[in-house]
């Protein structure tokens, strides 16, 4: 395993001399990154149209907007401190207002940014040639990550972390100090997110660097010392923060911190450990979903075998230096910033939206890696177990195909196809899944049925639109007036009444409305709804919209003109 050497000028030389690695030039390596950089092109090239939904619609919506009325708030996307990737989206959607592929080849940009980032890391990592076609693989491995992809098409503030995040790591392994800093005070000003990710960072490197030095005050003094300007981020993020307090307008909060205990502080959520439903939504979400439960055995046995070995060194003082020698390589590195990433990200309770986990995902990738040189497994298991994790997460990134997803979420149909009932485990709001849905690019055929729907049935004497309880955030917002199909462009578009069926919005749109339609989305209670609006409205036959495996059903309705619905206005909108 490759380890980081001292900070001296000598060594530092060394090590960018070590880490200059180019991109792969043998056939099989080629061979394989290629293959799987054309099927995810393809993949992603063929959700193109996709018009934002859920979350995803309303950051679409402000940095489309902002790219045509500027101003000092809209860098603040959606309340998040996003100054530093705000104006970089706003530009490139400049380039085309009111289109969507400006950031959609934004996120491919990065997504790109990422993957040869998480190669640099693992030729730090991994340099030896006998690692070389299993640095493709894992990159590979990488790529495929269903979340990953599916963070491309739903526009975000978590994409932009995960290449920040990376690149902020090679250049902190490669003595970059200048390089690191900028980046990593960019990540803290993307989404509040980067700061914690730092943080883990800069803990991670400082312990590192201290089990690197002599066994001296002056040597640790000095790795100390040498730490402090990589600080500034974090510095400068807690200024941001005063400057937020007393300049803020009123009603709005210092930073992000909507979550299910919005009684706690931030800061206690992030300190005091806690064992929860949510704690256990996030774990699974790490290590089960998508098949990550492949790579989560990996690491155990991995996990296993080394502290066999380690507690096999016959005293504490030699199992802690066993320790330290592992930790103070860069695979050590990983594994600790792994560690601490992840007790970071799973502290403030919010939404099982995966994309939340997203920058901790390549290093369980790494860890893997770590996992399987620990076992001892031959070159031919390796390659034969990445190729395989790599081509099942490919599959998972289409289809919800995991087994053991499926029985920890439960799942819901959709068409002949089922997704996971992401909000199970918690209990959380939004029927079986809004933004939580995005853990794999399925979520994406919905959007297209609800095009389909609206194209033929939504004229324009009708605008009212029923959906199932706890299912409406910005999913059918705006139809473009020409084409009739979902959009995020306010001028030449038409505002839907969408509404969702309660008992008591059922009766008081039946008395203003003459007719309507009833989208039955599968990720909420259809039948219910059915069964709320039988009290107040006739309802038509069912129409399905489909697409392969997948459908839609709508239904038609009109207003029961009875003793019930006596005050009814009558009116048409």
């Amino acid at each position: 395993m490759a380890t980081v050497t001292p900070p001296s000028r000598s060594g530092a030389s060394q090590l960018l001399d070590r880490t200059r690695v180019a991109l792969p030039r043998d056939r099989a390596s080629v061979a394989v990154l290629s293959a799987v950089s054309l099927a995810v092109l393809g993949v992603l090239a063929s959700r193109a149209s996709y018009v934002p939904m859920w979350d995803g619609f309303v950051y679409a919506q402000l940095i489309n907007e902002s790219a045509q009325w500027p101003t000092m708030p809209s860098l603040r996307l959606a309340g998040h401190a996003s100054q530093a990737y705000a104006p970089l989206a706003i530009a490139v959607q400049a380039l085309a207002p009111d289109s969507r592929w400006p950031l959609f080849l934004l996120s491919i940009a990065l997504l790109c940014a990422a993957v040869v980032g998480f190669y640099r890391l693992i030729s730090i990592a991994f340099p030896g040639p006998e690692h070389r076609l299993d640095r493709a693989l894992l990159t590979a491995v990488f790529l495929v990550q269903p979340t990953l992809l599916a963070a491309v098409v739903q526009p975000g503030l978590d994409l932009p972390l995960v290449p920040a995040f990376l690149w902020t790591t090679v250049w902190l392994l490669e003595q970059r100090t200048m390089a690191a800093v900028l980046l990593g005070t960019a990540m803290a000003f993307t989404k509040e997110t980067g700061v914690l990710l730092y943080a883990a960072l800069l803990a991670s490197y400082g312990v590192g660097s201290l089990l690197r030095s002599d066994a001296s005050l002056r040597a640790y003094v000095r790795a100390v010392v040498r730490l402090v300007p990589l600080a500034v981020p974090l510095v400068l993020f807690i200024v941001y923060l005063f400057y937020r307090k007393y300049t803020k307008v009123a009603g709005e909060e210092v930073v992000w911190t909507y979550g299910a205990l919005r009684n706690e502080s931030l800061l206690r959520q992030l300190i005091v450990p806690r064992i929860d439903r949510f704690l256990l939504s996030n774990l699974v979400t790490a290590l089960v979903l998508n098949f990550a439960w492949i790579g989560a055995a990996v690491i155990a046995a991995g996990t296993a075998v080394t502290a066999w070995s380690i507690g096999r060194a016959g005293s504490l003082r030699a199992a802690w230096r066993a320790t330290a020698a592992k930790a103070a390589t860069v695979p050590g590195l990983v594994v600790m910033l792994t560690v601490v990433t992840g007790y970071l990200l799973t502290r403030v309770t919010t939404f099982t939206n995966s994309r939340y986990l997203l920058p901790v995902m390549p290093l369980l990738v790494v860890v893997l890696y770590t996992a399987l040189l620990a076992v001892r497994a031959r070159a031919r298991s390796r390659e034969a177990l990445l190729g395989a994790y790599a081509i099942l997460l490919f599959v998972s990134a289409l289809r919800t195909v995991d087994p053991v997803s499926r029985w920890a979420y439960g799942t819901f149909d959709f068409g002949e196809r089922q997704m996971l009932r992401m909000t199970s485990i918690t209990g959380e709001c939004c029927a079986y899944g809004r933004d939580q849905l995005v853990y794999n690019l399925e979520f994406t055929e919905l959007e297209a049925l609800m095009n389909a729907a609206m194209k033929t049935l939504a004229p324009p004497g009708s605008t009212l639109i029923m959906l199932p309880d706890s299912t409406d955030w910005y999913i059918v917002p705006l139809l473009d007036v020409r084409t009739n199909r979902r959009t995020i462009n306010r001028v030449g578009s038409r505002h839907l009444i969408v509404v969702e069926t309660r008992p008591d919005s059922v009766h008081a749109y039946a008395r203003q409305w003459r007719h309507a339609y009833y989208l039955a989305l599968p990720n909420g209670a259809r039948a219910r709804g059915l069964r709320d609006l039988a009290s107040a409205f006739s309802i038509g036959p069912e129409r399905r919209f489909r697409r392969g495996p997948y459908w839609l059903s709508v239904y038609s309705l009109t207003p029961l003109d009875d003793g019930r619905l006596a005050g009814r206005s009558g009116a048409s909108r």
